[in-house]
């Protein structure tokens, strides 16, 4: 049976990333939802929808107008920032064009043109913010993705040549995330002040499985914090990967909420706590775009069970899933009770089953890491 349902899209996510009461676990994915069959629906292609400020804006609502996922994410790429700060991208890859290479070496060189929201991508990006904000007039939460400092970072300077620069000159690692910082933040504003109801920072090279929580903490956190506290709207902080010995550095960055990939979602709500919210977690390898409707429904009343407070994916969907399975998993969040936070042994229940579920893939990485 459906639930009653007495908020709207935007109230309730607005709701669930700050803490709040919500009717149901909402299915506000922020990660990226440009399948074949949402694309052919509005009309969308690339490049052009990287381009054409319209087209961003329907392929960013397709989701919900056809299958109710409850947000609207424009900018499909995680490369647009690295693009205005110098450097060059793959255009043959046309749906997720990657950097080519570095464009500093020194990061004292690193600038950007103090009118770059008025011209290019970001003004692209920026114009379908606010042609969202218009059509929904604020019933659906536009939730626009921006590229995390470390990454940006990396992408001008070179993942590897940052990450060496951390050990070996650490100054000059500091003095180049620093300056992706000010950027964020600078382009961040600009989100909100377009008509953004959030922000859905993504920092994939921070992720555990390339730094350690040592590096995070001393890399990532200090810009992570101080974008948080620059940027007034709400935050959903995105990492990749096996974040499991981050957490509870993530759990200081002074975002809202965690969007996570590889650990089990009781593991994040567990270290967590009330720090922040959180948002997970869908695998995007094989259950979305080869499982059954069914399982990705059970996959998603799980997620509920085990306490987030968003359903999501845990990257962004490929281009062959089903519409079915993304409507399985908006059905599974319409559909689930939220566990009861007053009633202990509900809780418990829940929280029991998901550890026996998760037990067993969770117990090598365990004993290899020595524990949490």
């Amino acid at each position: 049976m459906e639930l009653v349902t007495e908020m709207t899209p935007t109230r309730r996510a607005l709701a669930a990333v700050l803490g709040g009461r919500i009717d149901y676990v909402p299915p506000a994915n922020p990660l990226a939802q440009t399948t074949l069959d949402l694309m052919e629906f509005c009309g969308a292609s690339w490049p052009k929808a990287h381009r054409d400020a319209k087209m961003m804006a329907d392929l960013a609502a397709a989701p919900w107008e056809v299958c109710g996922i409850e947000t609207a994410r424009p900018q499909f790429d995680i490369s647009l920032e690295a693009e205005v700060l110098g450097c060059k991208l793959d255009w043959t890859k046309s749906d997720r064009p990657p950097v080519t290479g570095p464009a500093y070496k020194n990061p004292k060189d690193i600038s950007w043109d103090d009118k770059f929201t008025e011209k290019d991508r970001a003004a692209v990006v920026l114009e379908s913010i606010s042609i969202l904000r218009e059509r929904y007039a604020g019933y659906l939460p536009i939730v626009p993705v921006i590229t995390a400092p470390f990454t940006v970072a990396g992408h001008i300077m070179g993942v590897e040549n940052l990450v060496m620069m951390t050990v070996t000159d650490p100054e000059k690692a500091h003095e180049a995330i620093s300056a992706a910082t000010e950027f964020c933040i600078e382009y961040g504003r600009a989100q909100v002040a377009a008509g953004a109801h959030m922000l859905f920072p993504a920092d994939p090279s921070a992720s555990g499985d390339l730094i350690s929580p040592e590096t995070y903490k001393e890399f990532v956190l200090p810009y992570h914090q101080k974008f948080a506290r620059s940027v007034s709207a709400p935050k959903i902080l995105h990492i990749c990967g096996h974040t499991e010995k981050l957490l509870p550095y993530i759990k200081q960055s002074g975002m809202d909420c965690f969007s996570f990939d590889s650990p089990p979602a009781w593991l994040v709500r567990k270290e967590l706590g009330n720090s922040m919210s959180c948002l997970g977690s869908l695998d995007v390898i094989d259950l979305m775009p080869n499982g059954t409707p069914e399982q990705v429904y059970n996959r998603t009343v799980e997620c509920i069970q085990q306490g987030v407070d968003i359903v999501g994916t845990a990257c962004d969907v490929s281009n062959g899933t089903s519409l079915p399975n993304l409507k399985a998993y908006v059905a599974a969040c319409r559909e689930t009770p939220i566990p009861d936070s007053t009633d202990v042994e509900d809780c418990v229940r829940a929280l029991g089953v998901a550890k026996a579920k998760n037990i067993k893939e969770m117990l090598p990485y365990d004993i290899e890491g020595g524990g949490f």
